[in-house]
């Protein structure tokens, strides 16, 4: 699976650009489903036949990034936000700018050039640009660009962009590649950091009996946290969730989670609740509704130029994943 999470990774997918993201994806799962389609927004649908009651995973293939909404006369990009980003992150950043993908860097104010109170105050997105050198005619209004960051791993850990939910993707076509007696359908959705819009649509596409999203969440193993804050951890196992600013899961989903992770003797911890929202929040509700809830892996650093994720913790939750669908399906003795 690290092969294909550093494929993942290395791509270029803001919310609603995720072809690149699609791509391999298709190319990875197309001869391990019944059935492959996207709908109009380009969610991606891997649909396998099999027994029991239908079950949904769901995986979002965007990333967070920028778009440019202004070139000067100088050649310097203005950009907003696509997806939740701190302004704190971007001065410095590297990006690629583009379907080109134009390097460029997030310029700002030296600090020496600053009075006390400009030190002093929060970074103001609105005051910075993109930079990319004498390559300005190579991008324009409505480009969008991504953290210019290269996966690698080092000292067993995972590091790169997008784990927030290339994990999560990547944890889906693992099983689809395996194989499974259930009836599965497996949903790779787009525009999810910009407000749950790929799930949303989704729930037209599938007749599910149960659902389960599966991301990449925050951990909260760093300085400064309170004890009672430090959760999940990373290195602990796949985080499950409670409820969350979206969606508060399924009893029955949430037991089957559960019992598999213990019988399966598969580290798990829990989410710390009401943070956050997945994909589960908008699918849960379509048409007459499907029990539902959450399984991530715990990454330090998610929405920023590099997150950190514990190899272990990532498969960890596809082994979770692929037992909890077996037995909700009842296709596991």
């Amino acid at each position: 699976m690290k092969r294909l999470l550093e494929r993942l990774s290395n791509a270029r997918g803001v919310s609603g650009r995720e072809g690149e993201v699609r791509e391999i994806l298709t190319d990875e799962i197309a001869s391990s489903c019944d059935r492959l389609s996207t709908d109009a927004l380009g969610t991606l649908y891997a649909t396998c036949d099999g027994d029991g009651p239908r079950i949904c995973l769901l995986a979002h293939m965007d990333e967070v990034g920028m778009m440019v909404t202004h070139v000067d006369k100088d050649g310097y990009a203005s950009f907003s936000p696509v997806g939740g980003i701190r302004p704190g992150l971007f001065p410095g950043a590297r990006v690629l700018v583009g379907d080109d993908a134009v390097p460029g860097v997030i310029g700002h104010q030296p600090v020496h050039l600053q009075g006390t109170d400009q030190r002093e105050r929060p970074v103001d997105a609105d005051a910075l640009r993109i930079d990319v050198g004498d390559a300005a005619d190579a991008i324009g209004i409505g480009d969008v660009a991504t953290f210019d960051t290269t996966f690698f791993e080092q000292g067993g850990t995972f590091f790169g962009k997008a784990f927030d939910d290339r994990i999560g993707c990547a944890c889906l076509a693992s099983l689809l590649t395996q194989g499974t007696d259930a009836a599965l359908t497996c949903v790779f959705t787009v525009q999810e950091e910009v407000g749950l819009r790929g799930a949303s649509v989704a729930h037209a596409h599938v007749d599910a009996a149960y659902a389960i999203a599966c991301e990449g969440t925050f951990a909260l193993d760093m300085p400064g946290m309170k004890d009672h804050e430090r959760m999940p951890l990373m290195g602990k196992g796949p985080a499950i969730t409670l409820a969350d600013r979206t969606l508060i899961a399924d009893q029955g989903v949430l037991a089957a989670i559960v019992s598999s992770a213990k019988d399966a003797g598969i580290p798990y911890q829990y989410k710390r609740p009401f943070l956050g929202g997945t994909d589960a929040g908008a699918f849960h509700t379509g048409g007459a509704g499907t029990p539902s809830a959450v399984i991530a892996v715990p990454c330090r650093y998610i929405h920023s130029p590099c997150a950190l994720a514990h190899p272990g913790d990532v498969s960890a939750m596809a082994a979770l994943v692929a037992r909890t669908v077996e037995r909700l399906a009842g296709v596991r003795a």
